[in-house]
């Protein structure tokens, strides 16, 4: 009998969890992503009946970045390496696909002063833990999976050396976040009060659970965004919302910038291995480019 992806994405993800000892992180990646594929229309037949256009379409949706169209693809790709080896199917569709030129594309910051202030303030009414977590990734660019990975232990609030300790970062570099009374008031505020909400948490537990108990899922933080966004207004015809969680980051960083961070301070920030990501930012700083060279000569 024909095996479809739905079938079958969970024995794998419950097999490469055990086998390959997969980081919280990337299981969660994986787990959302073949998730979401799973439930696509596109996805209802068997596998092997999946062509690579049939996956291109779904690796390139959307405005997706680089970065997000490679990771769609690798998980996609060990998705199907497992099922060959398991015979649920005769072949990897995606084995010998051309990649190209891997593109650098500029960050797609919320540009719009209004929009920001509309999107603060929808954070702003939003449930907890969901609030504390949309805060620091509007404060501080982290990315989403660093805050959910978050312990206890990681969190400094001693006086003047307020941080987070970055232990599972997407580039592999520990780092740590640094707060600060003025650069990120609302996340350290939010902090204090959660632990405290927390009673006597050990230093391993995870920061931020569901009312449930449950530890937060991508999932569940994905579907807060969107309702942020409708309090916001900044959705589409189709109520899907304008901006994406990660474009938060992006926003930060080109404020950073804006305000004029140096490019070094900014890498350091958002955690770039690369700096030539960082200067993806400031080629968008048109405004800061126009004024300097509208300035009088003499």
């Amino acid at each position: 009998m024909p095996t479809t992806l739905r079938e079958s994405y969970v024995r794998f993800l419950d097999e490469v969890a055990y086998l390959n000892q997969l980081r919280p992180s990337s299981l969660r990646a994986y787990r959302y992503e073949l998730a979401a594929a799973a439930q696509d229309r596109g996805f209802q037949i068997s596998l092997d009946a999946l062509t690579l256009t049939d996956l291109e379409r779904w690796i390139t949706r959307g405005q997706a970045a680089s970065s997000t169209m490679g990771r769609r693809a690798a998980t996609l790709s060990r998705f199907f390496d497992w099922a060959v080896r398991h015979d649920l199917c005769e072949r990897n569709p995606l084995l010998g696909r051309w990649r190209g030129r891997v593109r650098r594309r500029l960050p797609r910051p919320i540009a719009h002063p209004d929009e920001r202030d509309a999107i603060d303030t929808a954070i702003a009414k939003t449930p907890q833990p969901y609030r504390l977590i949309f805060t620091i990734l509007r404060e501080t660019g982290m990315r989403v999976g660093e805050v959910l990975n978050l312990r206890v232990g990681e969190v400094v609030l001693a006086t003047g050396r307020e941080g987070l300790r970055v232990r599972e970062p997407k580039n592999g570099m520990e780092r740590m976040v640094v707060l600060g009374t003025t650069a990120t008031p609302r996340t350290i505020r939010g902090l204090r009060a959660h632990l405290k909400q927390m009673g006597r948490p050990q230093a391993h537990e995870v920061l931020f659970r569901s009312n449930r108990g449950t530890v937060v899922s991508y999932d569940a933080v994905h579907y807060q965004w969107g309702k942020v966004c409708v309090i916001a207004g900044l959705v589409d015809e189709d109520g899907q919302p304008q901006y994406t969680l990660h474009q938060l980051r992006h926003t930060r960083g080109s404020e950073l910038l804006a305000q004029g961070q140096p490019v070094a301070i900014v890498q350091r920030v958002l955690g770039h291995r690369d700096i030539r990501s960082t200067l993806l930012y400031a080629e968008l700083n048109e405004d800061q480019v126009r004024a300097a060279l509208e300035q009088p000569t003499f």
